[in-house]
């Protein structure tokens, strides 16, 4: 076969323009250090490293929506940690109120401090984030969820939904709190039943929910009441009437302590003796401690009774309802024993509304610490992932090293090999 000079001339440079090219091509693997720069260098790495690329960035956007959720988890436990030490201070308060050594005037004072700090509770109700947006409105986050009435009480404007961030695979998260849960939906008494003395009561008697009570009232229509009266010798004895209906009348009233016949009140000399600071089961799981002297009648069914207590169901109260009671107390209630009645609700009703917000915060570090296990887990996977995606398409660079030097020593030898062929021609020998 005849071979002309410029064939063999193109033959030769598109040799060394491969050679080239392909130098090209590991000088290019070599300085970004990818095995796989286009899909054709690998088809099937190429799809694999697609598919992990897109994983680890779901993941990055887990962790970044974590760091998110702890941000508000944390700004929202601070604010309920404030509110607590705030209610843990109204709660010193009242107990320094109740001291016989206080005064009307140092009371007032007392009463002050306990309306400041309801404003500072106020406005940690309304906290809010970095952004902007408000810890305690449910899902309400760009609506102020506390607002303050023109006569003094306080409303919720927010509402009882959260709203969740995906922070795993299979993890979503609440991110905030309903204020109404927190701050508005405390109880009264001790959270089952709560005790109220008679406004017309003329005796020493306090009363206190017993803390053994876990039963409580079978419903917020019934009710009973303890009324005092005296027998012959002068002793002190009470007895227990319950009612179905809350709202009714005096006819609607039976006597279960001790119990009558046919209607009738029961026997004085019959009904249990009084024990000053005693316990009194008023009801199957239901019991007070009445402390002081009762004023008695002369007998259950006297036109004028002694001293009556009431217990009824417990009430949902907000905390600034109970934070108002209190102060309005200590301003008008004076040293008898409606002021310490007074008090001693309160301070059964701060009770609730502390382990009210202990339990929230509660339940917000259980979430933060969940968290943290599943940031612990998204980082893993995390490494996981990009060694999988490191051996999919990162390049070998003792192979690759090689290979370069392999090329680049062929392409000079072909460089070498083209300019003496370039060189040769009969016409030297003729």
């Amino acid at each position: 076969m005849r071979v002309s000079t410029n064939q063999l001339h193109n033959t030769s440079v598109q040799n060394m323009t491969g050679q080239q090219s392909r130098i090209n091509e590991t000088q290019d693997k070599l300085s970004s250090g990818l095995r796989v720069r286009q899909p054709s260098d690998d088809p099937t790495a190429a799809a694999r490293a697609l598919d992990l690329e897109r994983a680890i960035s779901a993941v990055e956007r887990f962790n970044k929506n974590g760091d998110m959720a702890r941000t508000r988890l944390s700004m929202s436990e601070s604010a309920l940690e404030q509110a607590g030490n705030n209610l843990q201070r109204i709660r010193e308060l009242a107990v320094q109120a109740a001291n016989g050594s206080q005064t009307p005037e140092t009371r007032e004072q007392i009463a002050a401090e306990v309306r400041e700090r309801r404003e500072q509770l106020f406005q940690l109700a309304n906290s809010r984030d970095g952004s902007g947006e408000y810890l305690f409105a449910g899902s309400r986050t760009r609506t102020q969820p506390f607002h303050m009435t023109s006569g003094g009480t306080v409303e919720y404007r927010g509402d009882q939904n959260t709203r969740e961030v995906r922070v795993g695979p299979g993890r979503q998260m609440s991110v905030d709190s309903s204020g109404f849960e927190v701050f508005m939906d405390g109880g009264t008494g001790n959270g089952h039943y709560q005790v109220r003395e008679a406004p017309g009561n003329e005796g020493s008697g306090v009363i206190i929910p017993a803390d053994t009570g876990v039963q409580g009232i079978g419903s917020e229509f019934e009710a009973y009441r303890v009324r005092f009266a005296e027998d012959q010798d002068g002793n002190l004895r009470y007895a227990v009437q319950r009612t179905r209906d809350a709202d009714g009348g005096p006819e609607d009233w039976e006597w279960v302590q001790p119990p009558a016949q046919d209607g009738q009140a029961p026997d004085v000399s019959e009904a249990p003796r009084y024990e000053p600071g005693g316990t009194i089961e008023v009801a199957d799981g239901v019991r007070v401690v009445i402390k002081g002297e009762p004023e008695g009648a002369e007998s259950f069914a006297a036109a004028a009774p002694g001293d009556t207590f009431s217990v009824t169901a417990s009430r949902p109260q907000s905390v600034f309802a109970t934070v108002d009671k209190l102060a309005t107390a200590l301003e008008r209630e004076g040293t008898g024993e409606a002021f310490h009645n007074a008090v001693n609700r309160a301070l059964g009703d701060i009770d609730l509304a502390m382990e009210n917000i202990s339990e929230e915060r509660a339940e917000i570090g259980a979430r933060l610490s969940a968290l943290d296990a599943e940031e612990a887990s998204n980082e893993a996977a995390l490494v996981d992932l990009n060694k999988a995606l490191s051996d999919a398409e990162d390049l070998d660079y003792a192979e690759a090293t090689g290979r370069f030097n392999q090329q680049l020593t062929g392409l000079q030898a072909a460089q070498s090999t083209f300019s003496r062929v370039q060189g040769l021609s009969l016409f030297k020998y003729l």
